[in-house]
Parts: C-alpha cells; sequence; structure tokens
C-alpha cells in the first residue's frame, strides 16, 4: 500500500513511468501493469488498487473450485454434510447416486478443501461444525493410548478365531466396546457386525458387567443363530460375565490382547462415526432409549466405501432376506 501511495503521488505530480519505477525499485513493466489492472494512469487510486490486489491474492490461493462453481453439486453437498456424513461418504454416495452425470462428481479432498479454504464466514463454521471433528483446520491424524484394564477368567484370545472371522465372508461375527461419557461415569454400548458394518447401539442404565451383558443379548437374541457366530472385545471389565453371555447367545467369545485396539479395527473405526452423535464429555445417562435408536439408524443409513458405497443397513436386510429365503 505504502508504494501504491507513492505511485500515485508521482503520477499527480507528472512523473512518468520509468521514473517512478526507478524511485520505487520497480521495473517499469510492473508499473505499466498495475496501471492497466486499476483504471489506467488518469483513474488510478491506491487503496482501491490494495484492495483488489488482496482479493485477487486470495482468490489465487483458493483456486477455482468445482463444487462453488456448480449450485446443485454445491446443494448436495452442503445437505449431506449436514446429515453428518463424512466428506468421503458424500462423495462416494454421489457418484453412486449419479453415475452418467460428471457435473455431480466431486472427491473427498475437494469437499475438505470446500469447507476449509473455498467456504467463508459463517458457512464454513457451519460446514465444519457438520464434521466428525470440528477442527478450525485440518489436522494429522492422532493414535490413541489404550487404557489398563482388569484380568478376566478363562478369556480366548483372538489368536484362537477360526480364520472366516478374517475373511469377513461369513457373516455374524462382531467386534464390541463402550462409549464412555463424562467423567467416566456413563456409557453406551457398541456393536458392530464384521461384513456389513452394521452397527448396534446397546442403552446402558449401568456399566456393570450384568447391564452390558443383558444389553448386548437384547440387541443379538432376535437373530438369526447364523448371524450370531462370535465377538470381539477387549479386556474390559465390563466383559466379567462373558461366559453366560456366549453361553445364553451360542456364540464364542475371544478377546483382544492387552493394549491392542487394532484387533477389532472395524468397531474403533466406527466408534469414530459414532462420538458424531455422541461427542467426548457428553453424559450419556441423559440419552435415551429413543435417541439412541435413532442415532443407530442415521449410523446405518451412511454410505460406505468398503460396501461399494452401500449403507450397512442395505446390506444387513439383503443378509437377513436371504436367511429366510434359506429357511
Amino acid at each position: 500500500l505504502t508504494e501504491r501511495i507513492e505511485l500515485q503521488a508521482g503520477l499527480r505530480a507528472g512523473e512518468s513511468q520509468a521514473e517512478i519505477a526507478r524511485r520505487l525499485g520497480r521495473s517499469a513493466g510492473a508499473i505499466s501493469g498495475e496501471l492497466k489492472r486499476n483504471g489506467g494512469r488518469d483513474r488510478y487510486q491506491a487503496e482501491m488498487a490494495d484492495r483488489q490486489a488482496r482479493a485477487r491474492r486470495s482468490a489465487a490461493r483458493r483456486g477455482r473450485c468445482h463444487i462453488e462453481e456448480h449450485p446443485p453439486l454445491r446443494a448436495e453437498v452442503h445437505a449431506r454434510l449436514r446429515r453428518g456424513w463424512s466428506p468421503e461418504e458424500v462423495a462416494g454416495s454421489l457418484w453412486r447416486d449419479h453415475p452418467d452425470l460428471p457435473a455431480m462428481h466431486t472427491s473427498h479432498e475437494s469437499i475438505y478443501r470446500y469447507v476449509y479454504v473455498v467456504a467463508r464466514g459463517e458457512l464454513k463454521r457451519e460446514l465444519v461444525a457438520c464434521l466428525r471433528r470440528h477442527h478450525a483446520a485440518r489436522r494429522p491424524r492422532r493414535r490413541g493410548v489404550a487404557s489398563a484394564q482388569g484380568q478376566l477368567k478363562d478369556m480366548v484370545l483372538v489368536d484362537e478365531r477360526p480364520p472366516e472371522v478374517e475373511t469377513r465372508l461369513i457373516p455374524g461375527h462382531y467386534e464390541g466396546d463402550l462409549i464412555v461419557g463424562a467423567g467416566n461415569r456413563s456409557a453406551v454400548g457398541v456393536l458392530v457386525e464384521r461384513t456389513t458394518r452394521y452397527t448396534f447401539l446397546c442403552h446402558l442404565p449401568q456399566k456393570d458387567a450384568t447391564s452390558v451383558r443383558e444389553a448386548f443379548e437384547r440387541k443379538l437374541a432376535p437373530l438369526p443363530g447364523v448371524l450370531r457366530q462370535s465377538l470381539t472385545y477387549d479386556q474390559g471389565k465390563e466383559m466379567a460375565e462373558h461366559q453366560s453371555l456366549a453361553a445364553n447367545l451360542q456364540l464364542k467369545v475371544f478377546f483382544c490382547h492387552a493394549h491392542s485396539p487394532w484387533e477389532r479395527a472395524t468397531c474403533e473405526s466406527q466408534n469414530d462415526r459414532i462420538r458424531h452423535y455422541l461427542p467426548k464429555g457428553t453424559d450419556l445417562s441423559l440419552v435415551s432409549y429413543q435417541q439412541l435408536r435413532a442415532y443407530q439408524e442415521m449410523l446405518n443409513e451412511r454410505p460406505r466405501k468398503i460396501l461399494n458405497w452401500k449403507s450397512p443397513a442395505q446390506c444387513f436386510h439383503e443378509l437377513l432376506i436371504s436367511n429366510q429365503r434359506s429357511n
């Protein structure tokens, strides 16, 4: 701005472009270009030229954005983000829903760029709040540290799980966990079917082993026996009644090694999605059964890349229909 003010003063004093360029230590071409962009010698205004230059630099950093330039695509991206879907889920579902309409295609990176770079003001704040992690800027992913757990009797470790569990070709194998609330005083049970990624959210009146067992039984008992094969869990004390759970549901219970959450990575990944609906610090004892059921439905309706952009609800329903026909 200081140089532009000097340029304006030199023009008003009748100096040539070459004289002004020498005094400012700029090339004559730079001065000529500055004047052409901002009304010419007779109409040049330093403050206006400076504002326009800043706007051009900002636009250059933002670049062209396909989402911004196509209102129908922008509206769909907004709507799906507001439903709590991740950018990857939004991008994948758009490709699925509009296979022959390239104008409605985008990538998750483009959506992140739109949210963090292109969107401005209140719109940016709203869209960032829709994301799973409400960071003001994108941050590198960090791994958590598993907490120490108590010892359970007669545990069978994941090393003894049959190979079919790893392949995910046969349904009915689950991973489980607890989502813990504010002050570690409340919790919600989580069960994820490994093949379809279908998730059950279990309402827990207490965090004790009996409440957890009964909640898991309420969710899994109504299912056909072929969809109750095994459950993999960590070594949390809430699984102290695992033998009764296994007997009542006629399934096998396997336990991860201590401090090895990656051995039930499907559930760990789903926990991140669940936190969109039940953020850390929430008093989960205040979340009603009806609210939890609604969150479960929204979670299972989200499209998943691993399922070729089908939803877990679709895939799990197909399993139930297939089982009915086979019987």
